[in-house]
């Protein structure tokens, strides 16, 4: 169920990556594909820690959640609003998704209420593929495309990957009880 790759899609890890402690089971979105490579942020895998955690000045608890290996000290946003969040960019029209923006905006709106957990998803970290790797990761089968029929802000992420993976193909439903951690089996 392999679609050209582009902005926009659904990575979904296939069983070839159980043992890889970063992508196992995972979803990701790609907001970003080119000819100078691919990023993307993996969408169902929260952090045990919350914004207000990491910027204090912030009250809300909101969830951040584990974008990739890539600059894992780094906060990332993917967010509905791009009216009150300048300078964000627009990745994917149909389900208005916008990334980055002004920063001092995006907490000023959420400390006014304008904004909050249902309009924006924070990473820190993010994927990256360098030109041609990710094509080259499909074809090992490390990978799954499909289109983005997901509400990513608001997805459950606890049962998201097993969903995918069946919904590729039904013959995959052995995977759909498999633990996290293949090594607790």
């Amino acid at each position: 169920m392999n679609m050209k790759l582009s902005t926009g899609n659904i990575l979904i890890s296939t069983p070839e990556l159980l043992l890889d402690h970063i992508f196992n089971q995972s979803v990701l979105l790609l907001s970003e594909h080119n000819d100078k490579g691919s990023m993307g942020f993996i969408v169902n895998k929260p952090l045990s820690i919350r914004l207000n955690d990491v910027f204090e000045d912030i009250p809300l608890n909101i969830q951040l959640w584990n974008g990739g290996p890539v600059e894992t000290g780094s906060l990332f946003y993917i967010h509905t609003v791009p009216e009150l969040v300048p300078f964000s960019i627009p990745f994917d029209l149909d389900k208005n998704l916008h990334i980055g923006g002004d920063f001092n905006q995006l907490k000023k709106a959420l400390i006014e209420g304008k904004v909050d957990e249902r309009q924006v998803k924070f990473f820190l970290g993010y994927a990256g593929w360098s030109p041609t790797q990710l094509e080259e990761e499909i074809r090992e089968k490390a990978w799954f495309v499909t289109k983005n029929d997901l509400d990513i802000i608001n997805l459950n992420p606890r049962n998201v990957w097993k969903e995918k993976i069946v919904a590729i193909n039904p013959e995959n439903i052995i995977w759909k009880n498999a633990p996290l951690n293949p090594h607790l089996n």
